[in-house]
């Protein structure tokens, strides 16, 4: 909670002094805008058709950054009022003002102005890019969400203020233009122009409008249940189009079924990939914008990372579509519903396109970051309160995305799948073109579970409000009871710095039982700080959080624990293993677990074979790399790096560089993270050999390396980089035509070790050589280089003000993040002091929840290094591992 907007003296009265009266409401705009792209400005008018429910003798609209050069009032007998305007630049208000008042009735508000294409990736903004030849060309696009559209046009830019939208178009005759709705007419006008006007669009919100001009092309069209579904891209982007084409298609029959809505929102849906854009994607209503590498994929050379990343995003926003644009929010308060929803839907679409993917169990890696920030104290209920219109920005976090997503999966899996979208679709359609409160979708699926079996209802209201309105989560401890057949659970709740609390939650237990007439399954809600459970006697072991779905953390007694581990493969499914190795990691962290047991259990996962377990195992082994340096005498980091070959070097050796045929997407993924990692903390020779062939390799033909380990590839090689490589992977950068190849290397120049190169790096994030839609992202990870962080300190706080002016809201929050690696005392105390006296617009929660990040890091390293050197010396490395064919430092292939 943001402190700042939520002081309880006067709160309410800082809410008011930013929301718009309700005397006033918008039914249509009519919106007319001219952009000029060669200056950077538009000039535009609007006609709003409104309801004046009582008599008023001022209007006040939402405009920012626009010069108002006329404004009046007429109703249907044609009586005209002129209105004078003043613009409260803090609350972003316009008030008109009338000699006279607008009578009851129906009005319409007119309006002339003219702003500015501005660089800040919101409003209406300029996108620029530059062709093969080198020639740059300028694009006019939109972002609005939460509080933008009154950049482009006067409105009542809340939610709760729904209209539909007429929009007309003024623009070069070459130029490419796309709103909203379909195109409905195109004439020439003068200057070389022509005029484009679109159909009228739904009852939505403003934040929904868009507008995108500028040189695009197409894919061709496809007909899904007669809606017309485009990809769009600057040209050269054409052959990148089919992947999420097939995506987009998909999901907008899939969703049609699974709500039984059709597609509201007219004839089309087109999706644009935008060279410069702030975050993802936006939902805009039948023209959704998306940055780049969140749309096009070259399936030739793609990752399956990168086709998940694709696939995703384009399912989430079309979930958006229904669950955000036909039903929305009432305030910005229940923007988590918008975005935990879209999250969830589109993980169980893609569950069913590419059920080989198994993407419940990767969403463990999200679930796992969602619960590293809900284990602050400074986290946030998933829904908090919005006085302010930086409140709303700041909402636009794992907390609102993946911990949502997370108590929704949890509420599904413990109610059941049909019951669960049966509750969705009758909420979509009673509330349709309007507005909801949290408590509407809740009540509709305890409708549905009570309709399912009115014997045992599901008391879904109470158990979702306790989840959404308290911060935090628990761990629920699993302890053999003194009676025979029992066990006892027990919950508190987790925080890695304890602060005394005491909450409760209802916790839907899913428990897996093996007892001696076989395995059998559970379910129930743990209400109560401790309760018995009966298992039945001469049972073998238990498993809670069965499935994997829940949102807590276990922690078993030595006993059960060693019951598991007996057999860890056998007894536990792949999202199980993942948690109970994130689980104890968090333990660790916490204070709660030595750093030598965890490396003890680390053993367990020798032959593990599931690539999101390996990523949590690998995660941990870096961030204990990072804790220690050889000393004179004391190899504590070669002996590490010798425990990392030990443990990873067998499945490396088992799969080899080559994949085999019939090969799934996870054997694939799991050689390029355990190659990396042998590259680099592992520091194997063999393995960096093998990536200078490889790279070799895929210079000369892309498709003859297998693209799931050239991201392993390009990290080694910056690891153990020089000058020349430098130079290499900064122009491969600047050339490259996938938008990942472009990512790829540009980030590479972040994950070098030498100092000077990293200055150069760091020197880059202020140029034009960065666009700023990637500078905070590149910086932030320079930031976190153990080489480079003391320089890109000292960077940042000579440049501060440079960077806030020049890189968009919510990249220089996202780079705020990256402080957390400045992990001793002395630093710490300079982050604090810095940001004490340098806030962050929008960004007040995501700095204490950085500093807090930051101080358990201290606290482990001061707490942890130690035991962990003398560990490390008294370990001894086993015999080496024979190398398989093909394998690190076989000479076969």
């Amino acid at each position: 909670m943001c402190r700042k907007h939520h002081e309880s003296d006067g709160s309410s009265s800082v809410e008011k002094a930013f929301r718009l009266p309700k005397n006033i409401v918008p039914t249509n705009y009519v919106i007319e805008l001219t952009p000029d792209l060669e200056k950077f400005t538009f000039s535009g008018t609007v006609a709003i058709e409104v309801d004046v429910l009582s008599p008023a003798a001022e209007v006040k609209i939402n405009a920012k950054e626009l010069e108002i050069s006329e404004f009046y009032a007429v109703n249907a007998g044609e009586t005209r009022h002129n209105g004078v305007v003043s613009i409260d630049h803090d609350t972003e208000i316009a008030t008109i003002s009338f000699q006279g008042k607008l009578g009851a009735g129906k009005w319409v508000l007119h309006c002339t102005f003219t702003g500015i294409l501005n660089d800040k990736l919101k409003g209406f903004y300029r996108s620029i890019w530059t062709d093969a030849q080198g020639k740059k060309h300028t694009i006019a696009t939109t972002q609005f969400e939460s509080t933008d559209a009154r950049r482009a046009f006067p409105c009542f830019d809340e939610p709760e203020f729904k209209a539909t939208f007429d929009v007309t178009l003024i623009v070069p005759a070459e130029l490419t233009a796309l709103s909203n709705g379909a195109i409905t007419s195109t004439t020439p006008v003068d200057g070389g122009k022509k005029r484009v006007t679109y159909e009228r669009t739904m009852k939505m919100s403003t934040y929904l409008v868009c507008f995108c001009i500028g040189e695009f092309v197409s894919s061709q069209p496809v007909l899904v249940n007669g809606i017309e579904v485009r990809i769009w891209a600057v040209p050269g982007r054409e052959h990148m189009m089919s992947f999420p084409l097939a995506a987009a298609a998909y999901a907008t029959d899939h969703y049609e079924k699974y709500f039984e809505i059709p597609y509201p929102g007219g004839k089309k849906i087109d999706h644009i990939a935008i060279p410069d854009f702030a975050s993802g994607a936006m939902e805009n209503l039948g023209l959704i914008t998306y940055r780049e590498t969140s749309l096009l994929l070259d399936e030739k050379t793609a990752t399956h990372a990168e086709r998940n990343r694709v696939a995703v995003v384009v399912l989430h926003e079309l979930a958006h579509m229904w669950f955000g644009d036909l039903v929305t929010m009432s305030w910005w308060n229940g923007l988590w519903l918008n975005e935990s929803f879209a999250t969830f839907m589109e993980n169980l679409c893609l569950s069913h396109w590419k059920p080989e993917w198994h993407i419940w169990d990767e969403f463990g890696l999200s679930r796992a970051a969602a619960s590293r920030v809900d284990a602050l104290r400074s986290t946030h209920p998933i829904e908090s309160p919005v006085n302010h219109p930086d409140d709303a920005q700041e909402l636009f976090d794992v907390i609102s995305y993946e911990k949502g997503c997370s108590v929704l999966y949890q509420l599904h899996q413990f109610i059941g799948a049909e019951n669960f979208r049966r509750g969705i679709s009758a909420y979509l359609k009673k509330h349709s073109y309007g507005n909801t409160e949290t408590h509407d979708l809740w009540d509709a699926l305890e409708e549905a579970c009570k309709q399912a079996d009115p014997v045992h209802p599901i008391p879904v209201r109470k158990i979702m409000d306790a989840w959404v309105f308290t911060a935090g989560h628990p761990v629920v401890e699993v302890a053999t009871s003194d009676m025979a057949g029992f066990v006892k659970l027990s919950q508190r709740p987790f925080k890695f710095l304890p602060d005394g609390a005491t909450t409760l939650w209802p916790v839907p237990i899913t428990m897996r039982v093996k007892g001696k007439d076989g395995v059998s399954e559970k379910k129930f809600l743990l209400e109560e700080a401790e309760q018995t459970v009966y298992v039945g006697e001469d049972y073998d072991w238990v498993v809670v959080n069965s499935g994997g779905s829940g949102f807590y953390r276990v922690s078993y007694d030595k006993a059960l624990a060693a019951k598991l581990a007996a057999k860890v493969q056998e007894n536990l499914s792949a999202i199980e293993r993942f948690n109970l190795v994130n689980d104890s990691w968090a333990c660790v962290k916490a204070g709660l677990i030595p750093t030598t047991d965890y490396l003890e259990m680390v053993k367990l996962f020798a032959s593990e074979e599931d690539p999101n377990v390996w990523a949590i195992l690998l995660g941990s082994l870096s961030t204990l790399h990072s804790l220690v340096k050889d000393e004179t005498g004391n190899p504590y980091r070669s002996n590490l790096q010798q425990i990392v070959r030990d443990l990873v070097s067998p499945t490396l050796n088992r799969l080899t560089f080559s994949p085999a045929e019939g090969e799934s997407v996870h054997t694939r993924q799991l050689r390029g993270t355990l190659m990396g990692t042998l590259g680099t903390i592992g520091e194997d020779a063999a393995v960096q050999a093998k990536a200078v062939e490889l790279f070799n390799s895929w210079k000369a033909d892309k498709q003859s390396v297998d693209a799931n380990i050239v991201p392993a590839i390009v990290s080694i090689l910056a690891y153990k980089g020089d000058q020349s490589r430098y130079d290499e992977f900064h122009n491969i950068s600047r050339t490259a035509t996938s938008p990942q190849e472009v990512q790829r290397f540009l980030f590479a120049l972040a994950r070098f070790r030498d100092e000077k190169l990293l200055d150069s790096t760091i020197a880059k994030c202020l140029t034009d050589d960065v666009r700023t839609q990637d500078a905070p992202s590149l910086f932030a990870t320079v930031l976190m280089n153990e080489v480079a962080a003391a320089n890109a300190w000292k960077f940042l706080k000579d440049n501060w003000q440079t960077m806030v002016a020049r890189y968009p809201e919510n990249g220089v929050v996202r780079m705020v993040g990256a402080v957390t690696g400045l992990d001793t005392p002395e630093l710490e105390a300079e982050v604090k002091d810095f940001f004490a006296k340098n806030p962050v617009k929008a960004g007040e929660m995501a700095t204490a929840q950085a500093l807090e990040q930051l101080r358990i890091n201290v606290a482990m390293r001061e707490r942890e290094t130690g035991r962990l050197q003398a560990h490390l010396l008294k370990a001894v490395a086993p015999a080496a591992v024979p190398v398989a064919a093909g394998a690190p430092g076989s000479d076969k292939k």
